[in-house]
C-alpha cells in the first residue's frame, strides 16, 4: 500500500500536547491537552511555554485505581519532551508521573503508579552512587491487515526476501527523531519477524524509550496499512519474540560487572545469583501473559532453564563476549515484549542487587546447550526448569517477599489478583481453536 504523505504546509504549528502514562500492562494511556501555538518544542523545553497538568480517572486505567479513589493528576516530566514524528496535527508528547491530589492541593506520587515504582527503585540505587544502565532488543513481527506475516524473510535477511526493511529503517528514523537510538536493525528468525536494538541508557530513560518505541513503531506501520504484533508467540510454528535485557552496573566511570580478561567481578557473580534467585518470581513480570509461555519452550531459542553462562544463548542469564571492561554487560533473555518495562526493569534491578547486597554465590557457569541436556544431567547440576504457566510463576511472586517489597505489598497483590484473573479467565472460559479441533467430533 502506498505511504499516506502529508504535506509541511498541512502540518502547520504545535497545538497539541499528549500527557503519556501506562496502565499495569504497559500499555501507552494518555490525555491531551491544547497548549499556545509554537513552532518548535523549544518553548516547551526551556518553559517559557508551559505544559499543563491534567486529570485523569485513575478507576479507567487498568491497575492504577479504584473507583473510590480515581481523582488522580498527569504531572509532565518536562525531561521527555518529544515532538511526535508523522503526526497530523503536530502534536508534543510528555511522559508524565501520576499523583495523588490531597485536600490543601498538595501533590504526592501515586504508589501505584509503574514508572513511580521504578523511580522508587532508581534512586535507591543512586543513593549509593550507582546506576544502571540496559540495551534492549525488542523483537516483532510485521503482518498483513488479515494477520499473516508481512513477508517470509528469515534472519538477516535482506531485499527482496525482507520486503519489510525499508519500514523498519523508517522506523529507525522516528525513533532518532524522538531522540532514540538504535545499535542495530535487522530480520529475525520467524518469518516477518523484526529486530531493533535500543542503545544502552539508564533505567528509568529506557522504559520511557520502551514505551515510545512500541507507539512509534505502530505508528509508522499504520501508514503502511501495516500491522504490528509484540505478542511472545504469535504462530505455534515460528520462533517466538522476546525482549533481551543487557545490564550494567556503573558507578561513576566504571563499569562494576567487568574484567579486563572479559570475565565477570564477583560484583558481577552476585549480581547474577540475584537474578537466578529470584528468577521464578521474576518470571510473572517478565512473562506476563498467558501467551508468554508458549514461547518458553525448547527449540526456539528462548530460555527454559534457570542457568546461566559465557556466550550461551541456551540459558537465561548469557555474558555475551565483551574486549574490555568497560563493555561488559549482563544479558537476561526470558521477558517478552508485553512486559510493563518500568515494573520489570524494578525486579531485574531488585533482584540483582540482592545477590550483590547478600554476596549470593552463582553455581558453575554452564557451557553445554541446555537444550539438549538429559533430565539426569540437569538435576546432577541442580539446574532448575523456570515457571512453565502463569499460574506457576504467579505461585513463585507471591512467595519472593523482596520482590513484593521492590513493587510495594499494595501493588504486588494487585498485579497477582489481576493476572490471577486472566489465567482463570483462559482456563475456565476461553474456548481455543485447538479445542474444536481435539473434541468437535469426538
Amino acid at each position: 500500500m502506498p505511504v499516506k504523505q502529508t504535506s509541511s504546509e498541512s502540518r502547520g504549528k504545535l497545538h497539541f500536547v499528549e500527557l503519556l502514562t501506562v496502565d499495569i500492562d504497559g500499555v501507552p494511556k494518555g490525555m491531551t491537552v491544547p497548549i499556545s501555538p509554537i513552532d518548535s518544542i523549544t518553548p516547551l523545553q526551556k518553559g517559557t511555554s508551559p505544559i499543563p497538568q491534567c486529570g485523569i480517572d485513575g478507576s479507567s486505567v487498568k491497575g492504577l485505581a479504584t473507583i473510590t479513589t480515581s481523582d488522580l493528576r498527569l504531572v509532565p516530566d518536562s525531561t521527555t519532551i518529544q515532538e511526535l514524528p508523522n503526526s497530523v496535527p503536530r502534536r508534543v508528547v510528555v511522559i508524565s508521573d501520576v499523583f495523588k491530589r490531597a485536600i490543601d492541593g498538595s501533590l504526592s506520587p501515586h504508589p501505584l503508579a509503574p514508572r513511580t515504582i521504578l523511580k522508587r527503585n532508581v534512586e535507591r540505587l543512586a543513593a549509593k552512587g550507582m546506576e544502571m544502565r540496559v540495551k534492549l532488543e525488542p523483537e516483532f513481527y510485521f503482518l498483513t491487515e488479515d494477520g499473516v506475516p508481512l513477508d517470509a524473510a528469515g534472519y538477516a535477511d535482506i531485499f527482496p526476501e525482507n520486503k519489510g526493511m525499508d519500514l523498519l529503517l523508517e522506523t529507525a528514523l522516528d525513533l532518532r527523531a524522538a531522540g532514540i537510538e538504535t545499535a542495530w536493525l535487522h530480520s529475525e528468525h520467524g518469518q516477518s519477524q523484526q529486530e531493533l536494538e535500543l542503545n544502552f541508557t539508564e533505567l528509568s530513560q529506557a522504559a520511557d524509550n520502551f514505551l515510545l518505541f512500541k507507539l512509534l513503531v505502530r505508528r509508522r506501520a499504520a501508514l503502511y496499512d501495516v500491522e504490528v504484533s509484540f505478542m511472545p508467540k504469535p504462530f505455534p510454528s515460528q520462533a517466538g519474540s522476546g525482549l533481551h535485557c543487557h545490564l550494567q552496573l556503573w558507578q561513576g566511570n566504571q563499569n562494576l560487572f567487568g574484567n579486563p580478561d572479559g570475565t565477570l567481578t564477583d560484583i558481577g557473580i552476585h549480581f547474577v545469583a540475584g537474578l537466578m534467585h529470584h528468577a521464578p518470581a521474576i518470571t510473572a513480570i517478565a512473562n506476563p501473559t498467558v501467551n508468554s509461555f508458549k514461547r518458553l519452550v525448547p527449540g526456539f531459542e528462548a530460555p527454559v532453564y534457570n542457568a546461566w553462562g559465557y556466550l550461551n544463548r541456551s540459558a537465561l542469564i548469557r555474558i555475551p563476549l565483551f574486549t574490555s571492561a568497560e563493555k561488559a554487560a549482563i544479558e537476561f533473555r526470558s521477558p517478552d515484549p508485553l512486559t510493563n518495562p518500568y515494573l520489570l526493569f524494578a525486579v531485574l534491578l531488585g533482584a540483582g542487587m540482592d545477590g550483590v547486597e547478600r554476596q549470593l554465590k552463582a553455581p558453575e557457569p554452564v557451557t553445554e546447550d541446555l537444550y539438549h541436556m538429559s533430565p539426569k544431567h540437569l538435576a546432577q547440576r541442580k539446574i532448575e526448569q523456570l515457571p512453565d504457566t502463569l499460574q506457576g510463576a504467579l505461585q513463585a511472586l507471591q512467595k519472593d517477599k523482596l520482590l513484593n517489597d521492590v513493587l510495594g505489598q499494595e501493588f504486588s497483590k494487585l498485579y497477582q489478583e489481576i493476572r490471577e484473573a486472566e489465567w482463570y479467565q483462559y482456563t475456565h472460559a476461553a474456548v481455543t481453536d485447538q479445542e474444536w479441533e481435539w473434541y468437535l467430533h469426538r
